[in-house]
């Protein structure tokens, strides 16, 4: 089945390789499957049990890409992680991809998968979207980079990250002219808010644990805003009090976002197990130095901003996602606003 080079309606090829993104992989297979379509998972080799890089996914490749003919499918679709740097040195699957794109095909990438398309010399002159990591790879290839959920130009489909699988796999099952039983799939309008229902059923992240993600940044905001609070409180330096009631200003509105979201799923603030503003005036009473006191709020911010940037990275709720990748930026300016002032405050003394 695998390799008749007879296309069908409704077969679909996934390439895996080792690490590659789980959650990537799953909702759009489950999503197909659930709406009838004929898939086939293509490794580098046959037969091998490829792991996904969480760990949380394995799956064993039906065929190779040296074996299989792009004519048999309809669409190809190339999941993230780690996976599409390994594809990108496997001159077989480079070919197939570009093979498949000579023929048409819909070519599907989500995250680092659009890696693979950029190796197959495909994305000059192209609209598309990626992984911010490798953006500026998108960009050197030639194409248009766009920061959006989902990239249509023609016969390439392209996502950022786990956020958008709604509507990449939407996308997709329209595309593909197949829908899912027994569901169905919310108006376009109302992926924004809704899509997470559609990810968890296909394999994606539950309502708890988004609710646990939000509530765990909102417990760092709220203990951030009371460490700054007190910290703006006590500076002397007008600089260092700006900065502070800058990095307050920000974690309110932080707040208030992530307040509205978990109030869009019925689900009641957690409080702050940890007391931010004890943990300042303590700051104050040991530290007797500004520029310590700097650094103790530039460690808290730091932390603040890999745990925002791993959930931004992994849910599958777009509206979640998106407010956190707009903290992300806010505290990522901050971060480097204090690291300047600390590097000023350090040649002055």
């Amino acid at each position: 089945m695998e390799t008749n080079r007879q296309m069908r309606k409704g077969r679909v090829a996934i390439l895996v390789d080792s690490d590659f993104a789980d959650t990537e992989f799953l909702v759009p297979y489950n999503a197909l499957k659930q709406a009838g379509a004929e898939l086939v998972v293509l490794g580098s080799r046959r037969h091998v049990k490829y792991t996904g890089r969480w760990g949380e996914t394995s799956i064993t490749s039906q065929a190779s890409t040296t074996e299989a003919f792009p004519d048999a499918f309809e669409a190809i679709i190339i999941p993230g992680g780690l996976a599409p740097d390994s594809m990108r040195t496997d001159m077989k699957t480079v070919r197939f991809v570009q093979r498949a794109a000579q023929q048409g095909k819909l070519l599907a990438a989500i995250e680092r998968g659009p890696q693979l398309l950029i190796e197959a010399n495909l994305l000059r002159g192209r609209r598309a979207t990626c992984f911010r990591s490798i953006r500026k790879d998108l960009q050197n290839a030639g194409a248009h980079y766009l920061d959006e959920q989902l990239v249509a130009d023609d016969n390439l489909l392209t996502a950022r990250r786990p956020g958008d699988l709604p509507f990449f796999v939407t996308t997709l099952l329209n595309r593909l002219n197949l829908k899912p039983a027994n569901m169905r799939l919310p108006d376009e309008g109302k992926l924004q808010t809704e899509g997470w229902q559609l990810a968890e059923q296909w394999g994606g992240s539950s309502k708890t644990l988004i609710v646990e993600a939000l509530n765990s940044v909102q417990m760092g905001e709220r203990y951030g805003l009371a460490m700054c609070e007190r910290h703006a409180q006590k500076a002397a330096d007008e600089e260092l009090k700006t900065v502070f009631q800058q990095l307050c200003t920000d974690a309110q509105q932080h707040i208030q976002e992530l307040t509205a979201r978990l109030q869009d799923f019925g689900a009641p603030v957690q409080p702050s197990a940890a007391d931010g503003a004890s943990a300042a005036q303590q700051d104050w009473k040991q530290l007797h130095d500004k520029e310590l006191i700097l650094l103790h709020v530039l460690d808290h911010l730091q932390a603040r901003i890999i745990n925002v940037y791993r959930l931004c990275n992994s849910l599958t709720d777009p509206a979640s996602v998106d407010i956190l990748d707009r903290m992300e930026v806010t505290l990522a300016k901050e971060e480097q606003h204090l690291a300047d002032l600390y590097h000023q405050k350090m040649l002055v003394s």
